[in-house]
């Protein structure tokens, strides 16, 4: 749903149930539709901490000292699956495979497939696009952001629209957030009157959300439209703060606009709170409907911003201390402390993962909330940086898509056996994703493979409601 107003600024509104089957209304967020979001740290975690002590049932005290503790308030929401080994496989374990641990880690995750030897980039579409394929009403390609400085070449890529075909991620949130609110069409010219008039873009439709008020919505809808207005607002004034955005400033500031160099939004400094932007608006586009699947990658395989905010005072990159090492190329010494410093990190991610759900929970919808209908899932690079291991990937997902997918547990897959018998191939967790928020075939029917040719098919029964 859009409200159109002054100047042609289109703004997105939640999905409203008052509305359904009125006339005139757009299709743009289908009641009980589905939503995939891939939120995707890049290097490895602290594999000591980053899991609950025990599996089974998610509780206060199996998440407390892990990764995941920040996440204790979504336990009964979250399925932890333990024991998914990458494919193609790394450490040239695969025949036909091309490229080093880092770029396979990028570049297979999202694709199940392996990579060009001339380019390494994927030789195949990723999940999210394909999901957006088929869950966004016009098949528009998932939104997909980044945060932080990332590498321009395959180490910069999880998303593809298809083989050979990397989907570079937006990484400055007022660029995304415009074109949200139809602002990607206005001139410059148009653009800039908006700042010096310290207007917002909700003053601009300020008539049309008056006569949507007054068609009689029900009382949930009129708290979620107002909720709605209220996060418009917070998200312009903090990205107004950070001097990322042309709305509310003053005259003077507006005029230095194009001086802003858009390379900043990549700096070390920039990163939390980039980050946090970039995550409002994904949560606003996916609550309006106006993309059903979003990626948000933080920072470059193989690199990584120095983390030196929240309690952190790192002197070395995240790559560094996944390795543990002082050089990018472990030609240096080892780094004092650094598993406690990588288990910081996992800690810190896991807030912002929170903030994510929080701000997805938000949204109410139907008798749940816009989370409730979505599969959000946490995913990783490597596990233990060290060794670059593809094996016993980190994984977290929340929310149960609709009641598809098992909530508030730890599960174990492998359970005590080898981890090295490899029984666990992560594109059948792609698969039953896919399936969960009601992607299939061709021909209708449910999908039952995703990746290279060859690899085993099928989605985990374990992970199912």
């Amino acid at each position: 749903m859009f409200l159109r107003g002054a100047g042609g600024v289109a703004v997105a509104l939640p999905w409203l149930e008052s509305l359904v089957g009125r006339r005139g209304t757009a299709r743009a967020a289908e009641p009980g539709g589905k939503r995939l979001v891939v939120f995707f740290t890049c290097n490895g975690v602290n594999l000591e901490s980053f899991f609950p002590q025990t599996p089974g049932p998610l509780t206060m005290e199996s998440l407390m000292g892990s990764a995941l503790e920040p996440l204790a308030g979504y336990r009964d929401r979250l399925l932890v699956p333990r024991g998914l080994h990458m494919v193609p496989k790394g450490w040239g374990h695969d025949p036909g495979t091309a490229g080093n641990d880092h770029a396979m880690g990028m570049g297979h995750k999202l694709t199940a497939q392996p990579l060009d030897p001339d380019t390494l980039y994927a030789t195949g579409i990723s999940v999210d696009q394909f999901a957006a394929a088929q869950l966004n009403h016009d098949g528009r390609p998932a939104l997909t952001l980044s945060v932080g400085w990332r590498h321009p070449d395959h180490l910069g890529h999880i998303s593809y629209a298809g083989s050979g075909m990397p989907v570079s991620p937006e990484g400055n949130p007022w660029l995304t957030y415009q074109d949200l609110m139809g602002l990607g069409e206005l001139s410059d010219v148009e653009k800039l009157r908006i700042a010096t008039r310290r207007q917002s873009v909700l003053d601009l439709v300020e008539d049309e959300f008056k006569a949507l008020k007054a068609r009689g919505l029900g009382h949930e809808d009129a708290m979620k439209l107002e909720m709605h207005a209220d996060s418009i607002r917070d998200l312009e004034v903090e990205m107004a703060g950070n001097g990322l955005v042309a709305c509310a400033l003053d005259p003077a500031r507006a005029v230095e606009i194009e001086a802003v160099d858009p390379e900043s939004v990549e700096l070390d400094a920039q990163f939390k709170a980039i980050g946090r932007m970039q995550l409002d608006v994904l949560a606003m586009a996916i609550a309006c409907g106006a993309t059903h699947v979003a990626t948000i990658q933080w920072a470059s395989g193989s690199g990584g911003p120095i983390y030196q905010w929240d309690g952190m005072d790192h002197e070395y990159n995240h790559h560094k201390l996944s390795h543990g090492n002082t050089k990018d190329d472990d030609s240096g010494e080892e780094v004092v402390g650094y598993r406690e410093m990588l288990s910081q990190i996992d800690h810190w991610h896991a807030g912002q993962f929170k903030h994510l759900l929080d701000r997805l929970s938000a949204y109410e919808e139907g008798d749940g909330t816009v989370l409730d209908r979505s599969a959000v899932v946490w995913m990783h690079e490597l596990s233990d940086g060290k060794v670059h291991s593809y094996i016993d990937l980190p994984t977290v997902i929340a929310g149960s898509a609709g009641g598809y997918l098992k909530q508030g547990q730890f599960i174990d897959l492998v359970a005590g056996q080898d981890p090295w018998d490899l029984r666990y191939p992560h594109n059948r967790l792609l698969v039953t994703l896919l399936n969960a928020v009601g992607c299939c075939g061709e021909d209708g029917s449910p999908i039952t493979a995703f990746g290279r040719k060859g690899l085993e098919e099928g989605e985990y029964g374990e992970l199912l409601a």
